[in-house]
């Protein structure tokens, strides 16, 4: 019985010094500029120059120096959140909190996680608790970190389309610091974007506001917005000037019959069909149409660009404004 009770209290201590991070390796410092503080600045500014790994690396040496120090934690669910690893960001937020309560930013974090996440409510909930306590704070730095706050709530309220609380938000911003870009920025966008949607479908508001639509998405889009049967219609023999390319011409060009990869009952089916009916979008060299495959910018700018050049049978307009100011 003693024997049991003497090994119940050497492993209950070293449970908790396990459980604590005692079991973690502690790096001695090289130098004295070698510490947890500079690591974790050196891993913000890479992440500020999109330089993910470099500044994992710098996160990483900051907890090998002190594995309880929050701040490195928080920074790790930052890159996380650049790659696109939404569960792992909040664990590490997660992390963060739990070593300090204090360390809002990591509520920041976690916020940004929810709204990749899709889960808005939860985000927007995080995110606005975040600025409620910065606001409450005597962080060094604290101006900084409540614009970057301020910043993740306008940005999540965009993404869950609640454009008038976004622009209050990033309003907010700007009330800090009038010289803050991304702030002016967002508002600039938020106004040409109500601008281009009022008075459309929700359907296409929604696509607009994506970060990024697929080739179906598109497809839809071209098809709902462009009256393609009158602007590819049949040409009369007596017609003059440019004219779009006939119903036929664009038939023999696309061909009729789906694409391998559209089967019959697909979403979009009907909307693939028909721009690849009328030519204005086209399948790979292997047949397939991609329909689930996001497009660029630069990819959907050259859809239009095709578009513009069958309709006016003008393939000079491909290259005829290479070198010259854009007009927009």
């Amino acid at each position: 019985m003693n024997r049991w009770l003497k090994t119940f209290f050497i492993l209950v201590p070293l449970a908790i010094l396990i459980g604590c991070g005692g079991g973690q390796k502690v790096r001695k410092a090289a130098s004295v500029v070698d510490t947890p503080e500079i690591h974790y600045d050196k891993g913000r500014a890479y992440l500020a120059e999109n330089n993910v790994d470099q500044a994992f690396f710098e996160f990483q040496q900051a907890v090998t120096l002190n594995p309880k120090y929050a701040p490195a934690y928080e920074g790790m669910a930052w890159v996380y959140i650049a790659r696109n690893n939404p569960d792992e960001a909040i664990k590490m937020a997660d992390k963060a909190l739990d070593l300090n309560s204090d360390w809002h930013l990591a509520r920041v974090a976690r916020a940004r996680a929810y709204s990749l996440k899709g889960n808005h409510d939860k985000a927007i909930k995080e995110a606005r608790k975040a600025v409620e306590k910065l606001e409450d704070s005597k962080m060094p730095g604290k101006k900084r970190y409540l614009i970057e706050a301020y910043l993740a709530l306008g940005d999540i309220y965009r993404a869950a389309n609640r454009y008038n609380e976004a622009q209050t938000t990033y309003m907010k911003v700007m009330d800090i610091d009038k010289t803050n870009q991304r702030a002016a920025k967002a508002i600039r966008e938020l106004a040409a974007y109500r601008t281009a949607i009022a008075g459309e479908r929700p359907e296409l508001q929604r696509i607009a506001a994506a970060k990024a639509i697929t080739r179906a998405d598109a497809a839809v889009l071209f098809a709902l917005e462009l009256p393609l049967k009158k602007i590819f219609r049949d040409v009369r023999p007596n017609q003059s000037g440019f004219r779009p390319p006939s119903q036929q011409q664009a038939a023999a060009t696309s061909g009729n019959s789906l694409p391998p990869d559209v089967p019959g009952n697909f979403w979009a089916r009907s909307f693939i069909q028909e721009v690849l009916e009328k030519g204005v979008m086209e399948t790979f060299p292997d047949g397939t149409f991609k329909p689930n495959q996001k497009m660029t910018r630069a990819e959907l700018a050259q859809v239009i660009q095709k578009f513009l050049v069958r309709y006016w049978q003008d393939p000079s307009l491909e290259t005829k404004f290479f070198g010259t100011t854009s007009p927009f």
